[in-house]
């Protein structure tokens, strides 16, 4: 571990106690993030100027929500917007936003509790797209299922009206996660931003679960070191637990501009490359048992959210057969973890 990065984590360590304190009187957006049904709303924005914000640190803008309450009163809300994501930022039709909700107004509406999320929405105005996102939500709620150190999801249906011209875009399928400082607010952490982190340098047990995940998923897009798609939160206890998101990439989102990484030995995003630590066959066994005991809960997400193609459900469910396959069979829980995580690293 670098020297810098050591630095950094020791004095992220000394300020979590009081970090904790500060933001233990902070509502936790359960009521939102626990509902599974669509919330639909009309987001005013823009489009042109986001769509030039293109700087890492991307400004705040201006924009509003207009959304029908409990007792189908309509109601408009002012928010803060503001880009990330490097690449799709250069190549969707849309951004990707963080949006900032002021906590005085929300309250009574949909939104109560719900300070700042990121929205994921369609990169290209078109169905297929539309599917790739309702594709990825649900692999958030795998991983949810598996260990509570993940960003929720919540569906959305959103439509998008640009601010200056009045004109409405589109309305499609969208979906909030909880802000990275939001899930390290849940864990009473920090949240760690200096990069340089090597996989031995997280808390054991969850850096082995998100390699068996992210092979499960058949996604090789992230990294530790570089904190690519992958975020480090900071407990009390001086470990730090990985927080990955971002899986559009992955075999089982199956969207059609996913791309193998370059170096790594698999020619298709559908092909599984374990890239987790090392265990010894007796070491794989409680990792092996919780995903095998959650696969009905697994199998079940995809039946859950209206939009979702018959024929995505069908591929999702033969993809995670095959992994359940794998994981039933010693000779090839030798060949496919065992043996590659001495290759590859995280």
């Amino acid at each position: 571990m670098g020297r810098h990065y050591q630095l950094i984590a020791a004095a992220a360590l000394a300020v979590t106690s009081s970090l904790a304190e500060a933001q233990a009187s902070q509502p936790r957006p359960t009521r939102f993030f626990d509902q599974i049904e669509p919330v639909r709303f009309t987001l005013v924005v823009d489009i042109k100027q986001l769509r030039a914000d293109t700087a890492d640190e991307a400004p705040l803008r201006n924009g509003s929500v207009s959304f029908r309450d409990a007792a189908g009163k309509a109601s408009v809300m002012p928010v803060k917007v503001k880009t990330h994501g490097r690449w799709r930022l250069l190549h969707c039709e849309f951004p990707p936003l963080s949006i900032t909700f002021p906590d005085s107004l929300t309250v009574g509406t949909p939104f109560e509790g719900l300070s700042k999320a990121r929205l994921t929405s369609f990169c290209k105005d078109h169905p297929a797209y539309e599917q790739y996102i309702i594709q990825e939500l649900q692999l958030y709620r795998i991983y949810q299922l598996l260990t509570p150190y993940g960003h929720t999801p919540r569906a959305l249906q959103v439509t998008y009206v640009d601010a200056p011209s009045g004109r409405t875009r589109t309305t499609r399928y969208a979906f909030f996660i909880d802000d990275r400082e939001a899930v390290a607010t849940r864990h009473s952490a920090a949240l760690l931003k200096a990069k340089g982190a090597a996989g031995s340098d997280l808390e054991p047990y969850h850096r082995t679960l998100m390699g068996v995940f992210e092979y499960m998923i058949g996604n090789t897009d992230l990294s530790v070191m570089v904190q690519h798609n992958v975020r480090l939160i900071l407990k009390q206890d001086n470990r730090r637990y990985p927080v990955p998101y971002d899986f559009d990439y992955s075999g089982l989102a199956e969207a059609a501009y996913a791309a193998v990484g370059r170096g790594l030995p698999i020619t298709n995003v559908r092909d599984r490359l374990y890239r987790g630590p090392c265990r010894t066959p007796a070491e794989w066994q409680p990792y092996l048992e919780k995903v095998k005991a959650a696969k009905p809960q697994i199998m079940a997400v995809f039946e859950t959210l209206p939009g979702l193609s018959p024929s995505y459900r069908r591929n999702a469910k033969n993809y995670l057969e095959e992994f359940y396959r794998t994981i039933n069979s010693p000779s090839t829980v030798k060949r496919e973890l065992i043996d590659t995580c001495i290759k590859v690293g995280m």
